[in-house]
């Protein structure tokens, strides 16, 4: 068996009920190094199946390749050759009839670059199987993230046919943190999720030790596993044409700049062209699109953008900018100045985690609201760094403070801005950080403030 499989338990539970009640189509997308073919490696584990991982190769060494796995299977006299993907399909729908029989096909738009017919030929082979209830579960995996979904648009030789669809997300911060040694405290954790983020691969890579050594041994050496890894997947991704306009972007959000004007003009580009380019870091999971949440929901009008992977952010913000440095070798420079600068750079990922688990872990402790977010000022002079929102109403304001200790300026801000914000007279107050003054831990009570402390969010 591969090494634990860390979270993806709904999955795994959903995935291993597909393969033992066929026939059922799934199609499984998700971010490059997000642990999609691991999760797969896991849910076939004591399955009967044929398990094929494409990769950038003509139609016929895809054949002859997934020729070898069936043949593995099957232990043919005669090796096996497939000349068309027909009579692959053929040779699995037999295999299935004779016992229940998964396929996974990894990396499937490498397979429709090589064939772009290749949805037409299974669908008519997949409709045949369920229309006779052949006993096969076909798994299609990728991530190029559009072309995948585009499988299943209306229109498209899918559409309508696939029982389950996952977009397997990152890891949550306190996932994330059973990658890491067992002895490390919260603040390490915290300060380890914001450098490499939920993305498996990149934990694996990392290693369980020191954060600082990894820092400067796997993302700030040359030739390392994480030296170039946001450009590589810039550069490799399928929709994407011109990356070096792309790296432009994400350096400048990295830097601070949220609003599409500032950002095309600090990256010398059109706005339409840009608009498009974050259209396109949106959908590929790197980017997102954010508006202050009012107390019916986001007000549009006011959107900007940041960057959601931590590992970008902090790439870009310390890596990019300093490759001339590295190229020479000048790790300890680089590194001086992350140590200089993490604390402020901690900020957006405290925030981001406290906000995680005020909607999936705090139970009882604070409101369910329904809409969950921040809230920010036109003129950007004010800003909530959570925000809870239940009909109509505001029900949960809270602050982050990503200091050695939180001080009353904190819950004396809150209360200035539960009464500048309408409809907030009612709503609760919680602040998050390291530790806590005693005058504000004794007015906490006093005004049934909740506060929060960075070990309380991993319990």
């Amino acid at each position: 068996m591969a090494a634990p499989l860390i979270d993806r338990k709904q999955e795994l539970d959903r995935l291993t009920e597909a393969i033992e009640r066929p026939p059922q189509l799934v199609v499984l997308r998700g971010r490059r190094r997000i642990g999609k073919s691991f999760l797969l490696v896991h849910a076939l584990a004591r399955h009967r199946g044929v398990f094929f991982q494409a990769d950038e190769q003509t139609e016929r060494a895809h054949l002859d390749l997934i020729a070898t796995e069936v043949s593995a299977l099957l232990k043919p006299k005669v090796p096996l050759r497939f000349e068309t993907w027909d009579q692959a399909f053929e040779t699995l729908g037999e295999l299935a009839r004779e016992e229940p029989l998964a396929v996974v096909l990894d990396e499937f738009q490498w397979l429709q670059a090589a064939q772009p017919s290749l949805d037409s030929i299974l669908q008519r082979h997949w409709d045949r199987w369920q229309r006779q209830g052949t006993p096969i579960t076909l798994i299609l995996s990728g991530s190029a993230l559009r072309l995948m979904e585009k499988l299943l648009d209306p229109g498209a030789p899918l559409y309508g046919r696939a029982d389950y669809r996952p977009l397997l997300p990152p890891l949550d911060f306190r996932d994330a943190a059973r990658f890491a040694a067992r002895d490390l405290d919260a603040e390490q954790k915290l300060r380890r999720f914001a450098v490499l983020g939920g993305t498996p691969q990149y934990q694996v890579w990392a290693g369980a030790g020191e954060l600082e050594e990894a820092i400067a041994e796997r993302i700030l050496s040359k030739g390392e596993s994480l030296y170039e890894e946001p450009l590589h997947l810039l550069r490799e991704e399928q929709t994407i044409r011109d990356p070096a306009n792309y790296f432009a972007v994400v350096k400048e959000i990295a830097a601070g700049r949220t609003r599409a004007g500032e950002i095309a003009s600090a990256a010398q580009l059109p706005t339409p062209n840009l608009v498009k380019m974050l259209s396109r870091l949106e959908a590929l999971g790197y980017l997102e699109g954010r508006a202050p949440l009012g107390p019916n929901g986001p007000e549009e009008k006011r959107a900007s953008y940041r960057l959601t992977d931590p590992f970008f952010r902090f790439w870009f913000r310390f890596v990019f900018p300093n490759r001339s440095l590295l190229e020479r070798g000048r790790v300890k420079a680089v590194l001086q100045i992350v140590r200089r600068e993490m604390d402020t750079f901690m900020g957006q990922a405290f925030e981001d985690c406290c906000r995680e688990w005020v909607g999936r872990h705090a139970g009882d402790a604070l409101p369910a609201s329904q809409h969950l977010g921040s809230w920010w000022s036109r003129n950007g002079q004010v800003e909530v760094d959570i925000v809870g929102a239940s009909r109509g109403r505001y029900d949960l304001l809270g602050s982050c403070k990503w200091s050695q200790e939180a001080s009353t300026a904190a819950l004396g801000r809150l209360l200035e801005h539960r009464d500048a914000l309408r409809r907030a007279g009612s709503a609760r107050l919680a602040i998050f950080a390291r530790g806590f003054e005693p005058e504000l831990v004794r007015r906490a009570k006093e005004e049934q403030v909740t506060l929060v402390g960075i070990e309380r969010l991993f319990r």
